[in-house]
């Protein structure tokens, strides 16, 4: 019975549809709630990692709203781990090369084993050099067997959402790995910043993975929509980075004793201001020129290009609202919100128009 219910209904070809949308939905609503953690100043609210304190691996009543928030957005990492451990099964049984697969993936989910055990020694011994070493084993591992799946997988399937599904489950374990480095270096402006762009990074696979995942009749692109490919990637990133560093000038630390990262909060704001509006003309562009070739929003290239264009009108109002206001934390919300749906529509758009012949 318990054999039927995990081949016939958990993990049947089916569920695909289900869990990359699940997959992107919640990479979305990792953001925002690390987003909450912040602005609320919880992010020290458990300040020690792997565990929440020295003793506990839970939070305690004595540490408040803090302590839940911060614990809260701990355990929904492990909520996407758990959606992408499903995803990544019920795609590799459909698989062409799964017996090929079969040992890297093995191997790759031994390491991560051995990896858990690491930290639970690091827990009990600190730092120790053995531990450093294990590190160091794990990380040659992980590469090693990580290449190898890659290698295998798009030998026999080049398209397929078997290595984006593998991939997000890899960066939701480097996510947090990444997240308890930003604990122990007590909320380090970078480190946070470099803790969203991984998050942008996983977004726009989990957008990669439902594309190529779901049916869909591609009309056809504009060549003008077809050449800005590209430059709307590179500026949109620029733009997603830049505000990173707009972010660790800003007032949201984390917490009340985290430093900044010094840089003026106002020039900052033009610098990240620049890229955005040249992002927005070249969106322009391209949807004018689309909506010349296929003027209806039932074609998907045009649609996915509309989508972008609001997303990207509606993150440049906030963001000058904010800027105006001084940065209030519900705005800051929203406007990471944005950036994460940005990161999602810039990536369905590059893959509309890399379909045009």
């Amino acid at each position: 019975m318990l054999k039927t219910i995990w081949f016939d209904k958990i993990v049947a070809e089916k569920r695909i549809r289900l869990y990359v949308w699940l997959s992107l939905a919640t990479q979305i609503l990792i953001v925002v709630t690390g987003g909450l953690v912040r602005l609320t100043a919880s992010g020290l609210g458990c300040p020690t990692w792997p565990k929440c304190t020295e003793d506990s691996l839970i939070s305690t009543p004595e540490m408040g709203i803090h302590g839940i928030i911060e614990f809260g957005n701990r355990v929904l990492t492990i909520v996407l781990l758990v959606i992408a451990l499903l995803t990544f099964i019920t795609i590799f049984r459909t698989h062409p090369a799964k017996r090929q697969l079969l040992a890297p993936t093995l191997s790759f989910f031994a390491t991560m084993v051995l990896l858990i055990v690491s930290l639970v020694l690091a827990v009990v011994y600190g730092p120790e050099l053995f531990v450093i070493a294990l590190w160091v084993l794990i990380a040659v591992l992980t590469i090693m067997f990580v290449a190898a799946f890659i290698r295998r997988a798009k030998r026999a399937q080049r398209i397929s959402t078997l290595v984006p599904a593998f991939g997000l489950g890899l960066g939701i374990i480097g996510q947090a790995v990444l997240g308890g480095i930003t604990v122990l270096t007590q909320l380090n402006p970078w480190i946070v910043g470099l803790h969203f762009v991984l998050s942008a990074y996983l977004i726009a696979l989990a957008s990669v993975m439902v594309f190529r995942a779901l049916p869909k009749t591609l009309g056809p692109v504009a060549q003008t929509t077809t050449s800005l490919r590209w430059p709307v990637a590179i500026v949109s990133a620029i733009t997603i980075l830049i505000g990173v560093v707009v972010t660790g000038a800003g007032p949201h630390a984390g917490d009340v004793d985290t430093p900044r990262n010094g840089l003026d909060l106002e020039i900052w704001q033009h610098y990240h201001s620049y890229p955005g509006y040249l992002m927005l003309v070249l969106i322009v562009i391209a949807l004018v020129a689309q909506w010349r070739t296929a003027p209806t929003l039932r074609s998907y290239p045009t649609r996915a290009l509309a989508l972008l264009f609001v997303t990207s009108v509606a993150q440049a109002l906030i963001g000058v609202i904010q800027a105006r206001m001084g940065v209030p934390p519900f705005l800051v919300a929203l406007h990471m919100l944005g950036a994460a749906v940005l990161s999602s529509m810039v990536t369905f758009f590059w893959l509309t128009a890399k379909k045009a012949k």
